[in-house]
């Protein structure tokens, strides 16, 4: 069989996910984000899985609870990591719908406590993804942890930032324990004239998108080893695995 690797993606907010986070309309859960509202997080992953030679994915848009359709409010930020609201969530997508299920969180200024919600996230994520035959799945899933935030994986690559938004950047040391990472590049986004057409609050997720295309995916994994590389290193170890059980060509 051939056929693109369908993946339910759980994220914070606009960075990662771009347009595709407004509110959900009933009718849309289940079925493949268009491309073009795509944001910068599903195009990592969808490179990751290309330089490995995996097949090529879709991103599938998640089912809005019953609470967002009732109050057609949005989910965002670390209530992600609420066990009730991940249950809810992966539970509603059908067996059919995905073939595997990735949550990324930032840490922030609190790694270890973080450490321990991403994990009992990808347990209640692994308790609640079931096959046709009501089985949990239990090797189609993968978390990231963005220490200390997505921003940080979006300007380990310096040189490609600089180049890109056509700025003086900082040669940034230890980045997984840099404060402030967030506002650094949203500072450079400010005084680039990058995508300057753009003069809507669209514009600094435009960039971020931008620039997922085309940063060194190996210089994020040498400068963010035990966020984006350990993130890496399970996405295609979950990948493989549904290769082996779906059959993918």
């Amino acid at each position: 069989m051939s056929r693109r690797i369908r993946i339910g993606l759980i994220a914070e907010g606009e960075a990662e996910l771009g347009a595709s986070i407004p509110y959900i309309k009933p009718e849309d859960g289940g079925k493949v984000i268009e491309r073009n509202n795509e944001g910068a997080l599903h195009t990592l992953i969808r490179r990751e899985l290309e330089n490995a030679g995996f097949p090529d994915c879709d991103f599938v848009q998640r089912h809005p609870s019953i609470k967002e359709t009732q109050k057609l409010t949005l989910r965002t930020g670390h209530s992600i990591l609420d066990p009730k609201y991940l249950a809810q969530i992966v539970i509603l997508w059908k067996p059919e719908e995905v073939d595997m299920i990735l949550i990324v969180v930032d840490a922030d200024d609190k790694l270890e406590q973080r450490q321990i919600d991403l994990e009992r996230a990808l347990n209640k994520i692994r308790d609640n993804h079931l096959d046709i035959n009501e089985q949990p799945i239990n090797d189609r899933s993968a978390g990231g942890l963005a220490i200390r935030n997505f921003e940080t994986w979006l300007q380990a690559d310096t040189q490609t930032v600089a180049t890109v938004l056509g700025v003086e950047f900082p040669s940034l040391e230890n980045l997984e324990d840099l404060d402030k990472t967030k506002d650094i590049l949203e500072n450079a986004i400010q005084k680039s004239t990058y995508f300057s057409e753009d003069t809507s609050n669209q514009r600094p997720l435009q960039i971020r998108w931008n620039l997922a295309f085309q940063i060194d995916l190996g210089i994020i994994k040498t400068f963010c080893p035990d966020g984006y590389a350990t993130f890496a290193k399970d996405l295609l170890v979950a990948a493989q695995a549904v290769i082996q059980i779906i059959g993918i060509n």
